[in-house]
């Protein structure tokens, strides 16, 4: 029993860490491809082009850090998961689940959307208050409701997700946000985190980039009535805003007052996309005055993707790499070129050159004939910065027939040295060896001695021939 206990428990390790890999292996963040020159107030930070996946710039993305508000996105996609019908479950309001928040003690952290007790709202008229609010109302119903009336249980549920999705350096201990040394996460999980949603939970997505939202009211009796419209809290959506930038979308902030500010956005412009996180920005400069440094770095950073970064040809599918020869080619060219499989097209800064790209060539020293058009004969790997951008199988160009005459000539020439020689010369000696000790047993089965014997009888034969005679 203790034995299949034991096997079990492994099984499931092994299924565990495989899907941790299935899940993450489309989208693993890279370590940083390029360097700008710029340097970045906030702590931890990404910039991640969505069309190529490829991870342009990193600062500290392994780096555990509070996450604050940034949880209502693993929030979201728990509640999304697990709710079939989101615009037709209704959900009355709890007001116990109010409790700890009149007990927080950084009460300035709490974002509130107007949301009381009694009041009936569908699940996905909450998502849209947590998303775009951090409304630490909407978070605590919604994991009540998931949780089927435990907050901790859909922790718990967080925390597997996590694990699900391999964010190894995250750890939930509530669904809103709040100030907790315990609850932590990184730059580089939060972006697993959404490539995880973009691929199996692209709602929450759709509702993290709505400006605003207004739900229909059901009051309860604690409710002022009235119409309700919650705005995103990401400025940078706001035409009217200082901090306006054009083309982006959600997707959500956070702000500790005891740590900084964090927020993650989607930006699209002209064909480009990408997703920036950025993380512990601080709240108030040297003189102590309120800044957002969390959307300044953001426009830095947009800026920089935005202008020095456009699609370049890294790799073209007509470019002749290598040569290799081909024995016993009939026509008189006797080498096929090589080209790649697959060309490499990706986003590259305008500051760095192409050619400091190397090139690892790995080729056959030679062939021989026939060779078909589009046969893998070699490969090539392109690496930068110590990354590996792709690797790409060389093929070659064109058919060579092979020649009989040569290919006979070849042969006639190589059969000493071949393996059929070998095993010829082999089969001698051994057909050689069991022939001289065939002899060697016979030798000394009828030994010499037996010899005048077989003489005598002949003799007395002959004798006896005579005596026949006379008579």
């Amino acid at each position: 029993m203790r034995w299949t206990q034991q096997l079990k428990k492994a099984a499931v390790l092994v299924i565990c860490c495989i899907t941790a890999v299935s899940v993450c292996l489309p989208g693993l963040h890279a370590s940083a491809m390029f360097t700008p020159s710029f340097d970045l107030e906030s702590e931890a930070a990404i910039l991640y082009s969505t069309d190529t996946r490829m991870t342009l710039y990193a600062k500290h993305a392994d780096q555990e850090m509070m996450p604050g508000a940034l949880v209502n996105l693993m929030t979201a996609l728990i509640c999304v998961e697990n709710c079939q019908d989101l615009s037709g479950t209704q959900v009355t309001v709890k007001g116990s689940l109010f409790d700890p928040f009149m007990e927080y003690r950084y009460p300035s952290d709490l974002r509130y959307a107007e949301i009381y007790r009694n009041d009936v709202f569908t699940l996905e008229e909450l998502l849209y208050a947590m998303l775009l609010t951090s409304s630490c109302e909407a978070s605590v119903v919604i994991a009540n409701e998931i949780g089927h009336g435990s907050v901790p249980g859909f922790v718990a549920m967080m925390n597997l997700k996590a694990e699900e999705i391999g964010m190894q350096h995250t750890h939930f201990t509530n669904p809103d946000g709040r100030y907790n040394e315990k609850q932590v996460t990184t730059a580089g999980d939060m972006l697993l985190l959404l490539q995880y949603i973009q691929a199996n939970a692209p709602r929450v997505l759709d509702i993290a980039r709505t400006e605003s939202y207004s739900p229909r009211i059901r009051t309860g009796e604690n409710h002022p009535g009235g119409s309700l419209t919650w705005e995103h809290s990401n400025i940078m959506m706001d035409a009217d805003s200082r901090y306006y930038y054009k083309g982006v979308a959600g997707l959500k902030t956070a702000t500790l007052q005891e740590y900084g500010r964090n927020i993650v956005l989607d930006a699209a412009r002209d064909g480009h996309h990408y997703l920036v996180i950025l993380m512990q920005s601080p709240i108030y400069n040297d003189k102590k005055e309120n800044t957002y440094y969390h959307l300044l770095d953001a426009a830095t950073v947009l800026d920089w993707a935005f202008d020095h970064f456009s699609y370049e040809e890294i790799l073209s599918l007509n470019e002749e790499i290598a040569e290799v020869p081909v024995e016993n080619a009939k026509d008189e060219n006797n080498y096929v070129i090589l080209k790649p499989r697959e060309e490499l097209v990706m986003l590259w800064p305008d500051n760095v050159n192409r050619s400091a790209v190397q090139r690892i060539v790995v080729k056959e020293d030679s062939v021989k004939a026939p060779v078909q058009k589009g046969q893998v004969l070699g490969s090539i790997e392109l690496r930068y910065g110590g990354e590996t951008l792709k690797k790409v199988d060389l093929v070659a160009t064109s058919d060579v027939e092979q020649s009989f005459f040569r290919f006979n000539l070849s042969a006639a020439r190589q059969f000493p040295h071949s393996r059929w020689m070998k095993t010829a010369l082999i089969l001698s000696i051994v057909l050689t060896v069991l022939y001289l000790g065939l002899c060697i047993y016979f030798t000394r089965i009828y030994p010499r001695r037996n010899r005048p014997i077989r003489g005598l009888v002949r003799d007395k034969r002959k004798k006896g021939t005579r005596i026949r005679r006379d008579r």
